[in-house]
């Protein structure tokens, strides 16, 4: 049950929903969001508690509830009901009971508010773990070198690399904290970020401000570059050192296979997209960030960038928005694994090495071994 879900709900109240679910010891818990609902139009948040033993394993039936309503301001900030003095307080859900069934990746039921309300909902899960199918193509390293030559002298664009998987597919964009099988940025944002300030807090050169976005961004960008699940998901602007992300962590020995360039146009995304800032914001947002690089010395070298994001299926989401803009914001290359010494070997001359990219012992050990081992 823990992950994203994504739907409809309809009855006396209707609206599109994201359920954002963890697994707790006892009980899956989370948010849940209903955008557009009959309220006046007002998109509201609900908190969604499923007791474990009341979730039957072998029929997928379940029981739950949904309590702490709230409105969503429209800056997208969850707000409080006296903000919308137009909605009575008889309007005002306090508690909705839920019942459903799971099937594989689809969960129906129905649900039923305190003010006599009623409905059903129908659910689809999107946190899954199958290859990418978003289209690409199959370029060599010297059609690739052509290709962003197109883009290279333009910021318009970022780029991020990504190793093939083992089984032979690649991997969806997907951030390191929906890849932990945690949704609820909530629960993140009130138990996880301060558990994880007190450790880091106590590093030279590495206090922040979490009151700030800008410093609670780099705060998270520091913690990604170390390997801390976080709802970011790192782009450069250079297009070689996103070669050499893809291209780094490949088994030397293998003959077939891809590795995975991402070029997405930044630029007119963010003309035509609402940028959201707010880890708690509970609108599906992909947003970009350019963090501070306070106590951070690897985003410099590296060009590096952020994007936020909420949504476990971000090619989806980009997919669904190029279709309502009519243009193509992501392009994606996969080059042969089999070209690995050549291309490591050309981006070296470049002076692009774990060196350069990971200032320090670590970067200039693991830059050796390379040209040497």
């Amino acid at each position: 049950m823990n992950g994203q879900w994504m739907g409809s709900v309809s009855g006396t109240i209707n609206g599109a929903v994201i359920l954002n679910l963890d697994s707790r010891q006892d009980s899956y818990e989370g948010r849940i969001t209903v955008l557009n609902s009959v309220l006046e139009n007002v998109s509201i948040v609900a908190q969604v508690k499923i007791n474990k033993n009341e979730f039957d394993l072998n029929t997928g039936c379940f029981k739950g509830e949904l309590y702490n309503f709230l409105p969503i301001r429209p800056d997208s900030i969850i707000g409080n009901w006296k903000d919308f003095p137009a909605i009575t307080k008889d309007q005002i859900l306090e508690n909705v009971k839920i019942v459903g069934c799971r099937n594989k990746n689809i969960i129906e039921g129905s649900w039923e508010t305190d003010k006599g309300y009623k409905g059903d909902y129908n659910l689809e899960f999107y946190s899954t773990n199958e290859t990418s199918t978003y289209h690409s193509k199959e370029i060599s390293w010297e059609e690739f070198k052509s290709e962003v030559s197109k883009y290279i002298q333009s910021q318009k664009f970022i780029y991020r690399g990504q190793t093939g998987r083992q089984d032979g597919g690649q991997w969806r964009l997907r951030t390191s904290f929906h890849r932990s099988g945690r949704a609820d940025l909530f629960r993140y944002t009130i138990e996880d970020i301060p558990r994880l300030y007190r450790y880091i807090s106590s590093i030279p050169n590495c206090r922040f401000d979490l009151k700030n976005p800008f410093e609670l961004g780099a705060l998270l960008t520091l913690a990604q570059h170390h390997g801390y699940p976080t709802p970011l998901l790192d782009w450069t602007y250079s297009p070689y050192v996103a070669t050499y992300f893809a291209y780094a962590d490949a088994p030397r020995d293998l003959s077939e296979g891809y590795v995975r360039i991402f070029i997405f146009d930044v630029d007119i995304w963010l003309k035509k997209n609402k940028q959201i800032a707010h880890l708690e914001s509970p609108l599906p947002c992909f947003s970009y960030l350019e963090a501070l690089s306070l106590g951070n010395n690897r985003m410099l070298p590296q060009q590096s960038v952020t994007m936020f994001s909420n949504i476990d299926d971000i090619e989806g989401h980009i997919k669904r928005e190029a279709k309502k803009a009519n243009h193509e914001y992501l392009k994606i290359y996969d080059l042969p694994v089999k070209d690995r010494a050549k291309v490591m070997q050309e981006l070296d001359y470049m002076g692009i090495t774990a060196a350069s990219l990971f200032p320090g012992l670590d970067g200039t050990c693991k830059a050796l071994k390379e040209k040497y081992f």
